[in-house]
C-alpha cells in the first residue's frame, strides 16, 4: 500500500514538471540562423628558390612548407526566441505585451489582451467605451451601499451604515441627511440623500462633505456601479447561457479577455511633451513660439499635438538639415538644391568667360603685324633738276 502512494506521488510530481516546462516554453519560437565563424585551416606551398647567377652548377631549388590561415565557415543553428507579441524578461521567461497597458485590477495575458484578475470582471465604461474591472460581490450589497472590493460592500456617497444586527456583520445604509447634521456644505435632496455642493465631496470616514475635487472619472464609475447595483436589486436576474469567452455577472455576458485599451495619462507634468513643445502648469502642452500646432489623428481615433516650424523660421533655418528628433527638415533639400544649382551657374559662367577671354588673347597674337610707318632724316641734298622721282 505504501509501495502505491510513492509511485502515485512520484508520478504526480512528474505530471507537474511536465506541465511547468511546458507552460514555460508555450510562448517560445524556434527558428534556424546562419553562424559565421572563423576557423584554422592548414594547408601547404610550394616555394621557389632560384639559385645566384654566378652559381650555374646550382639548379632551382622548390620548397614545401605547411602554414595555418583562418577561414570563414558558415554553420547553422536552432535558437529560441520570444514569439511576436512577447518580450523576454530578466528572468528568462516569455510575458505578453500590452503596449497600452490594461486598467487596475487586470493583467496582460496574451497579446494586447487583458484579462481581470481574480474577484473582479470586466465592464465598459459609458464615457470612452473602454475597459474596466469592477469587484465581484457574490452576496448582494444592501441597499445604498455598492460594491468597492470583492466580496466587500461600502455606503454610496451621502449614505451612512447603521450598527450591524442580525449577523452582526452586514448593516444597511441610510441618507446622512437623517442622521444629523451630516449634510454640511451640501443639499439634502427629498430627505434621503446628502448631495455635497461644487467643489466638495462626501468623506466617508468624516461622514462630511469636503472640499476635494473628485476625479470625473471616479464619478462616473460610481454612477454606474449605483445604477447597476439598484437595478440588480429592483429586477429579477434571467437565467442566460453566455458564450465561450463570456461571464454571467449582473445579468451581463462579460467578456473574459478584452483588448489592451486603458487611457493614456494626458498629463504632460507626468508624461512629458513632444518635440519643440512646452508644459504648462495646468498640464497641457503647447507649441513653442515659431512653431504651429497641428492636432494628428490617430489610428485609435485619438489626437496628437504636433509643431512645425512656419514658413518664415523654415526659410531662416535651413543651416538646420535635421530637428531635435533627427527628423529632416522638410525644406532643406529644396532649398539647398536651388542654392547650389544658382551657384553652379555662377562659377560655369565664370569658367566660360575665362576660356573665351584666354582664347581671344591667344587668337589675337598670332595674326601677323602691319608694318610701321618711319620718318628718318638725312642731311644729304638733292638739286631739283637732277632729281628724277
Amino acid at each position: 500500500m505504501n509501495n502505491n502512494w510513492v509511485k502515485l506521488c512520484v508520478w504526480c510530481l512528474w505530471l507537474c514538471l511536465l506541465g511547468e516546462s511546458l507552460a514555460l516554453r508555450e510562448n517560445y519560437c524556434e527558428k534556424n540562423v546562419t553562424v559565421s565563424s572563423l576557423v584554422p585551416v592548414t594547408k601547404q606551398r610550394t616555394i621557389v628558390k632560384q639559385p645566384p647567377k654566378w652559381k650555374l652548377w646550382k639548379k632551382t631549388q622548390h620548397i614545401t612548407e605547411t602554414y595555418t590561415s583562418q577561414e570563414e565557415q558558415l554553420s547553422y543553428k536552432l535558437i529560441s526566441e520570444c514569439c511576436a507579441g512577447f518580450k523576454q524578461t530578466e528572468s528568462g521567461l516569455c510575458e505578453p505585451i500590452c503596449e497600452r497597458g490594461c486598467p487596475a485590477h487586470a493583467s496582460c495575458v496574451a497579446p494586447q489582451r487583458c484579462q481581470c484578475t481574480a474577484g473582479y470582471i470586466s465592464a465598459l465604461a459609458h464615457r470612452d467605451g473602454s475597459h474596466y474591472c469592477e469587484p465581484i460581490c457574490e452576496r448582494q450589497c444592501a441597499s445604498g451601499s455598492l460594491c468597492v472590493a470583492p466580496n466587500t460592500c461600502a455606503c454610496m456617497d451621502g449614505y451612512l451604515a447603521l450598527p450591524p444586527t442580525g449577523d452582526a456583520v452586514s448593516a444597511d445604509c441610510v441618507p446622512s441627511c437623517q442622521l444629523g447634521n451630516g449634510c454640511e456644505h451640501g443639499e439634502c435632496q427629498n430627505g434621503e440623500r446628502c448631495v455635497c455642493l461644487a467643489g466638495y465631496q462626501w468623506q466617508l470616514s468624516s461622514h462630511s462633505c469636503v472640499q476635494l475635487q473628485l476625479d470625473a472619472d471616479v464619478t462616473e464609475l460610481q454612477d454606474y456601479l449605483s445604477s447597476t447595483t439598484a437595478a440588480a436589486v429592483d429586477l429579477p436576474i434571467a437565467a442566460v447561457d453566455c458564450e465561450e469567452g463570456f461571464v454571467l455577472y449582473a445579468g451581463i455576458c462579460r467578456p473574459a479577455l478584452f483588448e489592451s485599451n486603458e487611457p493614456v495619462l494626458k498629463d504632460c507634468r507626468q508624461t512629458g511633451c513632444g518635440s519643440h513643445q512646452t508644459c504648462s502648469e495646468h498640464g497641457n502642452c503647447s507649441c513653442n513660439s515659431g512653431y504651429v500646432e497641428e492636432l494628428q489623428t490617430l489610428k485609435d481615433n485619438s489626437t496628437k499635438l504636433i509643431c512645425n516650424r512656419g514658413l518664415l523660421e523654415e526659410l531662416l533655418s535651413v543651416d538646420q538639415a535635421a530637428d531635435e528628433e533627427g527628423e529632416l527638415n522638410p525644406l532643406t533639400l529644396p532649398v539647398l538644391g536651388v542654392a547650389s544649382g544658382f551657384l553652379l551657374v555662377l562659377v560655369l559662367a565664370g569658367v566660360i568667360g575665362g576660356v573665351r577671354r584666354r582664347r581671344w588673347r591667344e587668337s589675337s597674337e598670332q595674326l601677323p603685324k602691319e608694318p610701321a610707318l618711319k620718318c628718318e632724316y638725312s642731311q644729304k641734298s638733292y638739286d631739283v633738276d637732277e632729281w628724277v622721282p
